[in-house]
């Protein structure tokens, strides 16, 4: 593609907005991006002519676009201006351009009519037991394990009680409490970009409760359902449609996330996906614009659904949360799926389903009327109180620096373990370690018998040694399903971050306390230097 001349860029700020500018700015670009204003190729100004004409500081406009850039929707190159990606499609732009469904449109599917609920499976696989020897005290670094020590404080006294002042005619109906709703909808705004009407919002009992509903609607117009989930993915998800009578169908990911390329279409199409575009479980890629698109494209095509997990979204360390699909979906194929379990408390059963369109939002509500609702009045209060007082928010900007800082050091201490290979993660709560053989653009445990084999007798000797050292970890086998063999595996040496039948270790970064997190990464090290020792 020919080079563009200079795009003149209109953009407006408003400095009295509680939205930094570095967001405002980033915001604009993508969306003149989306509307093909800026078109693929097109060069931008430079970041001292455009922070000079917005009256800014050089650094705003810096980090607006190494936002974009992250993104894959901006493209930087040494001597050169900065480009729109050319890689992104124009066509899917100009569909993204177009008007959002209508929320006031008519559902054209039949109401639900599911039977009696199904419970979810149970979450994450057991850890293996982790004996402290006497002279170390014991750490969990089990992944998916939040830290709740700080949040026990004040603000969350104070939640409560006024929650359990709360009348006890506010229950919310089938919908959740409208303070809930509208704190919800604000977060979404602050936190992820996302504009929502509290209205389209349904209150759920967590991730796993919101993916039940959203399949019982989808199964009362299509009958016995195929779900694609990313392979590897999260466990406890990928068990809800097993345990409801779906089939499971893998999809492939690789250090970007899911391979959009590689999905099944025509009569083999799955009638969902359920992904984490923000931040894939557990190997931390995030899809970029072109993928975004493409994707949406596909469920169009497909007439499939998009269920996103929004797991870890809120805590990326580089760069500011990517916006969900749902901002860039023009045809209500998407539906959000988010909970606070993961952030605040395990025992905080509380999250959210955001559909794009009405017709969906309709017949989860169809199915609500049928399950009931499995949150409590009191505790919808108070997570509506720790929403409205900035309480949530604090958390997860803390926790973001805090985790950063934990990876920081986790990288720094592994460093001279041989053998040993941290995955590169832009954010979330959880660290993946693989083990080099240089055998392969895989390493330990990629494709093939021999390397699976390898993989898991590395992975049993680190889980071990961890266990010796009084360290509980993860396996990271545990993310791939029975099913995976089917899944498509990237050979490239870019994409090797764990074929069929990966190993590892996946590590928990946010609960132990900060001086037992600094005091066991020696013996973390030191355990993991006997994985390669023994080989």
């Amino acid at each position: 593609m020919a080079e563009r001349s200079t795009a003149d860029l209109a953009l407006t700020l408003t400095r009295a907005s509680r939205t930094p500018l570095p967001v405002q700015v980033a915001d604009g670009i993508r969306a003149l991006i989306m509307s093909g204003a800026l078109a693929p190729g097109d060069a931008l100004p430079s970041t001292r002519f455009l922070a000079q004409r917005l009256s800014v500081s050089r650094g705003t406009i810096v980090a607006a676009f190494d936002q974009l850039i992250s993104e894959g929707a901006l493209l930087a190159s040494q001597g050169r201006p900065t480009t729109v990606h050319p890689s992104l499609p124009a066509h899917l732009l100009q569909q993204v351009s177009a008007a959002a469904p209508d929320p006031t449109a008519a559902s054209t599917r039949r109401p639900a009519s599911p039977g009696a609920s199904t419970a979810a499976a149970p979450g994450r696989p057991d850890p293996v037991p982790a004996p402290a020897p006497a002279s170390a005290p014991a750490v969990d670094l089990r992944p998916g394990l939040p830290r709740t020590t700080r949040i026990g404080g004040a603000a969350w006294r104070s939640a409560w009680r006024r929650a359990a002042a709360a009348p006890e005619a506010e229950t919310g109906g089938l919908t959740g409490l409208p303070d809930l709703r509208a704190g919800i909808a604000e977060h979404l705004r602050l936190m992820r970009g996302l504009t929502t009407d509290p209205a389209a919002l349904l209150v759920t009992a967590g991730s796993r409760d919101g993916l039940e509903l959203i399949l019982h609607a989808l199964a009362a117009a299509r009958g016995t359902l195929s779900i694609g989930v990313e392979t590897p993915g999260y466990p406890g998800l990928r068990r809800v449609p097993q345990v409801l009578g779906h089939r499971i169908v893998p999809l492939g990911v690789d250090g970007n996330g899911l391979r959009v390329d590689a999905l099944p279409t025509g009569a083999a199409a799955p009638d969902a996906v359920i992904v984490t575009p923000s931040h894939q479980y557990p190997l931390g890629g995030s899809l970029s614009l072109d993928r975004r698109l493409a994707l949406l494209e596909w469920a169009r095509n497909e007439d499939a659904l998009i269920i996103e997990d929004d797991f870890n979204s809120e805590l990326r360390y580089t760069g500011a949360p990517l916006p969900p699909l749902s901002a860039i979906d023009p045809h209500g194929r998407t539906v959000l799926l988010g909970t606070f379990s993961r952030l605040l408390s395990p025992d905080l059963a509380v999250g959210f389903v955001r559909p794009t369109g009405a017709a969906l939002l309709a017949e989860l509500r169809d199915v609500r009327e049928v399950l009931g609702v499995r949150v409590s009045a009191t505790t919808q209060h108070a997570v509506a109180h720790l929403l409205a007082d900035g309480t949530v928010r604090r958390h997860t900007r803390t926790e973001r620096l805090r985790l950063g800082r934990r990876r920081e050091a986790l990288l720094a201490a592994m460093l001279d373990v041989p053998g040993v290979r941290v995955l590169p993660m832009h954010g979330g709560s959880d660290a993946v370690i693989r083990f080099d053989d240089g055998g392969g653009p895989g390493g330990v445990g990629g494709a093939g018998g021999a390397g699976r084999a390898a993989g898991a007798d590395a992975e049993n000797r680190a889980v071990a040694a961890c266990a010796d050292a009084g360290i509980t970890v993860g396996r990271l086998s545990a993310a791939w399903g029975a099913e995976s063999q089917a899944a498509p595996v990237d050979p490239s040496p870019a994409a090797a971050v764990g074929g069929v039948g990966g190993a590892g270790i996946v590590l928990g970064l946010a609960r132990p306390a900060d001086g037992a997190f600094s005091a066991m990464l020696p013996r973390l090290a030191s355990a993991l230097a006997t994985v390669h020792h023994t080989r």
